[in-house]
């Protein structure tokens, strides 16, 4: 349903070029184009007709009048001098996030391109070398390729920039990427870090080397998976849904290994999932029911542009929005009975960041009642937009959703709220371990007690 991780790494990626050649001890961030330009109020409105070409409802949540009205006031705060072209989209945000909270697939990102007077490959940059929690203005590190940073240490500043600044400048997903956020932060790319951090209260400083983009890779598993005899729980993660043929084939294996053991809960993750493609997932849910089938789609509607031409609509549609061909809507998946894994108790661990095929997977799940939804909402009409194209804007990229979905669920507002609400808190993560994870079992085991409250 949705290509946006694929069009994150698009959006980062840089092409071979020609020219001078670039050593490992350059600081190639001096070589990253940013563009200088004037932010104006004109360019804002030009980019809202754009959104319109393509995105079917694009001011669901503040009218097209209110956003207009809200354009004349920012535009009021512009610099008036040409900017960074990073600064430019920042800019541009103050009033376009209003789209994005209506909509979270919608962004503006910066790229990386190529141009002929330098040789800069993707191997040429380095990177942070952690993954991070975003906690409003708080940063955490999450995982960590260096052996001087760990899982839990508190970010205070990179390179002189402060965690708020780099905040700032990102999109506040709970899990952040580390190139897409540096990328957002002027392409702070640099080949040495300066870090500061605090660590159970003492504070830290370190200098190291960044990680090449091309071995940006951590030691994990696409498909987690464990088992906590003391809360007789089986734990599967799923990164993504993009292999869901060799997903669904560990997922069965893994149900079979815990019912062996005697036990009846499983905890399905799917916190840190952006989606995927929702191939196969007949035989996913098959997994958790008896049932013939169940209900999925109540309807679907298609802004008609060049980019949604192939769902069969005519030339002189382009412009409408348009119901989606019969053909072409799910209203109900059957399902295969013998695919059935036996009776299990459920639970989805979810959080804002669970996006695209992942929100409908939780959403199935909950609203079938084949299992607990446990973690914190999803983001705001998470279920209700996809199928996302791509416009140029400027030198960078827009983001933009060409079909609104009704899915039955039980979202109120646009909002899915889980059924166990364990909201993500900064002081409890700077201890390391997994809280939201372990909070779970003490929910679904409450005689083995952690320590949270």
């Amino acid at each position: 349903m949705n290509k946006l991780y694929f069009i994150i790494l698009v959006a980062i990626s840089i092409a071979s070029c020609q020219s001078i050649k670039i050593t490992e001890s350059t600081d190639y961030s001096t070589y990253l184009k940013n563009d200088k330009m004037i932010i104006t109020k004109d360019s804002l409105l030009h980019t809202k007709e754009l959104i319109k070409r393509y995105h079917p409802n694009p001011f669901n949540s503040i009218s097209e009048a209110k956003f207009d009205s809200l354009i004349g006031i920012v535009s009021k705060t512009f610099p008036t001098d040409s900017i960074p072209e990073t600064e430019y989209i920042f800019q541009y945000r103050k009033a376009f996030d209003k789209i994005t909270d209506g909509d979270s697939h919608f962004l503006i990102l910066p790229q990386l391109r190529r141009y002929p007077e330098y040789k800069l490959k993707g191997k040429h940059i380095r990177v942070w070398p952690f993954k991070m929690l975003c906690f409003n203005d708080t940063l955490i590190i999450d995982e960590s390729i260096s052996p001087e940073l760990q899982k839990g240490d508190q970010i205070i500043s990179i390179n002189d920039r402060s965690a708020k600044e780099i905040v700032k400048y990102t999109y506040h997903h709970r899990f952040l990427d580390t190139p897409f956020t540096q990328a957002q932060n002027h392409f702070c790319f640099a080949p040495n870090y300066k870090i500061q951090y605090l660590r159970k209260g003492q504070k830290h400083k370190i200098k190291i080397p960044g990680v090449p983009l091309s071995k940006y890779h951590f030691k994990e598993e696409y498909y987690p998976k464990t088992i906590y005899n003391d809360y007789k729980t089986g734990y599967f993660g799923i990164k993504n849904f993009d292999n869901n043929k060799f997903m669904i084939k560990q997922l069965a294996k893994f149900i079979k290994k815990v019912q062996f053991k005697g036990y009846t809960n499983i905890i399905i993750d799917v916190r840190n999932n952006p989606g995927g493609n929702g191939d196969r997932f007949d035989e996913l849910i098959s997994l958790f029911t008896e049932k013939d089938s169940i209900d999925y789609q109540n309807g679907s509607r298609v802004m008609v542009s060049k980019a949604t031409l192939d769902y069969g609509f005519s030339e002189d549609s382009i412009g409408k929005v348009c119901n989606m061909p019969e053909a072409d809507i799910i209203k109900s998946c059957p399902l295969d009975k013998s695919k059935y894994a036996g009776k299990m108790n459920y639970y989805v661990l979810v959080s804002e960041y669970t996006a695209s095929m992942a929100s409908t997977f939780a959403n199935i799940m909950q609203y079938n009642k084949f299992a607990t939804l446990v973690g914190e909402p999803l983001a705001h009409n998470a279920l209700k937009y996809g199928e996302i194209t791509t416009s140029p804007f400027n030198n960078s990229l827009l983001v933009i959703s060409t079909v609104e979905i009704d899915e039955y669920s039980n979202q109120k507002n646009g909002i899915i709220m889980p059924d166990v609400f364990i909201p993500y808190k900064a002081e409890e993560y700077k201890n390391g371990g997994d809280p939201v994870l372990e909070k779970c079992l003490e929910y679904i085991t409450p005689n083995k007690y952690l320590g949270y409250k």
